[in-house]
């Protein structure tokens, strides 16, 4: 779910791309409390577990606006909060677990074994639940759950994260609909060239989407008509704005695609900015347990509870049901991190969002109760240290399902001007628009990063190095892959190996550039990780000049999704806890396009990938990630690859309910309640 390379992971929960902090010293308050294992029960822990100023109002502090709030568009964790709290989707994760599924506007999981899925795999039927309304108080139809999924598809882009549906529906390897138009030549994110082609072409690429995601009425069902046997593909449907149920009377009231096959490609990847000129882009109208009340784009997101909520059975054991405790979410933009830790010290935030892992000692001076996941998680009682302090800890979270990392455009956009790449050109002042396209210049600056200094003074040595793109307990995992390490020498030669050379005949290396590397304001980690890389090309040389710059989130998406930058520290949280959205998200689709892969590279990737995901052979499909995959990823060096490290949340004591599921962009509310 998402950028995901996304907005640094909001609230109290601190996931893998915020890392782990040295415990201070003792203090005399410490050494005067309660032995580790032992619970304090009289006045002191009475104290310590004070309740909250409005027990119906949560206030969440954070520092990334929404991107927009049409499901078709959005793939960042701002929005993608906001879409899940509003609407639902026909299946959900059961509870923290990233690969087990539970009914949610479905009323069943398909299987084989339940006649769900057929026994080839190419089918994948839904029983939709009836009795659902919407919070307009129209009825949930199989009409709007399949008209949903075709809105989506059809509205394309490969900025969004269609290419999830698009694949396992037409074909693996194929990332927009703009391929089904123009399979020689798609007109990739180009409405105005889509529009050229005949009516007749549009209208059979329409039909062929609607072929795929089929509603039954009498049935009360919705088939996908898949192009393969797809693995994942129910954990695909279980979260993310691509997965939402929307209604299609609120879709085509407030700017959005009616389902008229004559007229989809006038709603093709249209601009986000304009999208979020229209209600699909700047309103929301669910099913979900929060209705949105508004959003002041730069100030704030205020949700209310969806007093009608239709769940009724509890998702899984000790599950809500019925409408949400908390009757009030109020999502509050606060850039700075000494803000946000005032605002929880005096009980007016219910969250505490670091900025950075340098962060966590300031917070371990903070905390009164400590416990680990799997203890909280089992039961167990918070082991109070000191109740004089206001915040409790819950350290050990181990699923890695997140990094940051650093990625190479291949080309920028120059188009109006780009100041991140200085000059323009090859001439000590700045870069030509293709100077990441040179495979010698992306592995010098691989070698010019300081790692270490990363991990044992800003993660504060909780970090694991990743060596290959997927992350562990994926397949095709493999700790002992080559990694590029912090050599300065490598890192020279590889500069000298360039064959970048001025109009005047001088080499690269002699002639130096200056550059931008960008980040998002805000996000302390995402700085330190520019300014070290801007330290070792320093080292390397005073003629390689990285200057660091730091954009409002929304601005740096806009860059990015322009690609305009040539270099950028992004974060990405899966969508589906397995190798394909990695591999398949960074080498063949979302990312290929983002960074501007030459087409060769991504057709390259992309054979690799599809390969790979349709493998039922399990030892089969490990060996292509890790023979044919990780080496050829490593050996073009399309991205800088850094560290996952446990996680930790830090919790006000007046907080029930919460626990850790790496797939949500933040927070499902639902399951939150306050003392």
């Amino acid at each position: 779910m998402r950028s995901k390379w996304y907005v640094l992971l909001s609230s109290l929960v601190v996931l893998a791309t915020l890392l782990v902090a040295c415990q201070p010293a003792a203090t005399a308050a410490d050494e005067a409390a309660p032995a580790a294992g032992a619970v304090e029960e009289a006045a002191d822990a009475a104290s310590f577990w004070r309740t909250s100023k409005d027990p119906t109002t949560w206030v969440e502090t954070t520092f990334g606006d929404p991107e927009t709030l049409d499901t078709s568009r959005d793939y960042e964790t701002g929005g993608g909060e906001i879409i899940a709290n509003v609407y639902d989707t026909l299946v959900f994760m059961e509870k923290d677990q990233a690969s087990t599924f539970v009914p949610m506007l479905a009323t069943e999981v398909p299987s084989v074994e339940n006649g769900g899925i057929s026994e080839d795999g190419l089918t994948v039927t839904f029983k939709i639940r009836d009795g659902v309304k919407f919070h307009d108080g129209s009825d949930l139809t199989v009409d709007d759950v399949a008209f949903s999924f075709q809105r989506r598809i059809l509205a394309g882009s490969t900025i969004s994260p269609q290419w999830m549906i698009v694949e396992p529906l037409f074909g693996a390897g194929l990332v927009d609909v703009a391929e089904l138009v123009d399979p020689e030549n798609p007109p990739y994110d180009d409405q105005a060239t889509l529009k050229t082609y005949d009516a007749e072409t549009l209208a059979a690429v329409c039909a062929t989407v609607q072929s795929a995601v089929v509603a039954d009425a009498a049935a009360g069902t919705v088939t996908f008509n898949l192009a393969q046997p797809w693995a994942p593909f129910i954990a695909t449907l279980a979260n993310g704005g691509w997965a939402a149920i929307e209604s299609k009377a609120w879709v085509g009231a407030n700017g959005g695609w009616d389902g008229d096959c004559a007229t989809w490609a006038d709603y093709y990847a249209v601009p986000t900015e304009e999208l979020n000129q229209l209600g699909i882009g700047s309103d929301a109208m669910g099913t979900g347990p929060y209705k949105l009340d508004h959003w002041t784009p730069g100030e704030e997101v205020v949700l209310t509870a969806n007093e009608d909520y239709w769940m009724s059975e509890p998702m899984w054991e000790g599950a809500p049901t019925g409408p949400a405790a908390l009757k009030t979410v109020v999502i509050k933009q606060v850039a700075e991190f000494s803000t946000r830790l005032a605002m929880a010290q005096a009980g007016d935030a219910d969250n505490i969002l670091i900025g950075s892992t340098e962060d966590w000692p300031i917070l371990d001076e903070m905390i009164g109760g400590e416990i680990t996941y799997d203890e909280y998680m089992a039961g167990e009682p918070v082991v109070i240290t000191d109740p004089t302090k206001p915040f409790y800890k819950i350290s050990d979270i181990l699923f890695a399902n997140d990094r940051t990392d650093i990625g190479f455009a291949f080309t920028v956009n120059i188009e109006g001007g780009n100041s991140f790449i200085g000059s323009g050109a090859l001439d000590g002042d700045g870069i030509p628009a293709d100077f990441f396209s040179d495979e010698h210049v992306r592995r010098a600056f691989s070698y010019c990063f300081d790692y270490d200094t990363l991990a044992q003074e800003v993660m504060q040595g909780e970090a694991n190095r990743a060596p290959v793109l997927m992350l562990p307990g994926m397949v095709g995992y493999d700790p002992d892959a080559p990694q590029y390490t912090y050599d300065i020498e490598k890192c020279q030669e590889e500069l000298k190996a360039s064959t970048w050379v001025s109009e005047d005949g001088t080499q690269l290396f002699d002639l130096g550039f200056r550059m931008s590397a960008v980040y998002n304001v805000g996000n302390t980690l995402r700085q330190t990780i520019a300014e070290l890389l801007q330290a070792g090309l320093q080292e390397a040389g005073p003629q390689f000049v990285v200057e660091t710059v730091g954009l409002p989130w929304p601005t740096f998406l806009a860059n990015i999704n322009a690609k305009k930058v040539p270099i950028f520290i992004i974060g990405w949280l899966s969508d589906y806890f397995d190798t394909h959205n990695w591999t398949g998200t960074f080498t063949s689709g979302y990312y290929a396009f983002k960074q501007n892969f030459p087409e060769e590279l991504r057709q390259q990737f992309s054979e690799i990938n599809s390969r790979a995901v349709q493998e039922t052979d399990p030892a089969e499909r490990e060996r292509i990630y890790k023979e044919e995959f990780n080496t050829l990823y490593h050996d073009t060096a399309p991205a800088m690859l850094l560290f996952t490290l446990k996680g930790r949340h830090y919790a006000q004591p007046w907080e029930n309910g919460w626990y850790d599921n790496p797939i949500y962009s933040n927070k499902w509310y639902y399951v939150l309640s306050k003392d």
